[in-house]
């Protein structure tokens, strides 16, 4: 990354000219179960042009602020598409990540083969996506090696799936993830993020900020997934517990 002109610091965000055009879709689908799944593929190609939209539309913000030309409308625009984007990419991850895990729990219980028999009961018309499940737990069925791959690609994803929810709940129902009583201060208000202009949203649960978030950072976690290691269960323990924060006894 080059260094921020001006000022002894590296710009922590990539030129968007050298992101690739399709990165988030090719990282998505390179998920197990992912590519064959229409529905999967296609929402992942929607998020990927939105988020190409959505960047110009960032660095158009970040130019204005410092040329003092951007108006209310320019800023509240911005909130709106980062917003949908935001729901759209947390529904797509969440919908797979929760096949993922109904499928490794049948695996884990020897349910697999019962689960195969009941879809293959005759019925008189033709069904793809029933089909495709067919197929799916067959594969499962017969490779035993699939499975744990499964479970890596959730472990892989969970850090950046946890990140998307907390952002999910603090936009969408104004609430702590999985602290639904935490007294979340209030309203969730976006902030220009000084680097690249998306918008940057403070996670908190009304006595400690946990983190802060933007919109560029998830889309930078969807496109480095084939890259991402799969984390041990301590690591994922420990992150589980930062993001929760303590609660109003604890901080007592």
């Amino acid at each position: 990354m080059d260094s921020y002109e001006g000022y002894d610091e590296k710009v922590p965000f990539q030129d968007p000219k050298k992101i690739g055009q399709m990165e988030i879709y090719s990282a998505l689908n390179s998920l197990v179960f992912f590519s064959s799944n229409l529905d999967f593929s296609n929402q992942a190609m929607n998020i990927t042009i939105v988020d190409e939209f959505i960047m110009d539309l960032e660095y158009r913000y970040l130019r204005s602020k410092f040329e003092e030309t951007n108006t209310l409308y320019q800023s509240t625009f911005l909130a709106a598409q980062s917003q949908m984007w935001i729901f759209s990419a947390y529904e797509l991850m969440r919908t797979w990540r929760e096949k993922i895990s109904q499928y490794l729990k049948a695996a884990d219980n020897g349910g697999l083969p019962q689960i195969l028999k009941e879809l293959q009961k005759p019925i008189d018309y033709e069904n793809y996506t029933i089909q495709r499940r067919i197929d799916e737990i067959t594969q499962l069925i017969k490779n035993t090696e699939l499975v744990e791959t499964l479970r890596h690609d959730l472990k892989r994803t969970q850090m950046l799936f946890t990140q998307m929810e907390l952002l999910r709940m603090s936009l969408a129902k104004h609430q702590m993830r999985k602290r639904p009583k935490a007294a979340v201060l209030e309203p969730t208000v976006g902030y220009m993020n000084r680097w690249c202009g998306s918008l940057e949203y403070q996670i908190n649960n009304g006595q400690a900020i946990i983190c802060n978030l933007s919109r560029r950072e998830i889309a930078d976690g969807l496109r480095a997934i084939p890259t991402m290691t799969v984390p041990t269960d301590e690591i994922l323990k420990s992150f589980e517990a930062a993001m929760r924060a303590p609660t109003n006894d604890e901080f007592k």
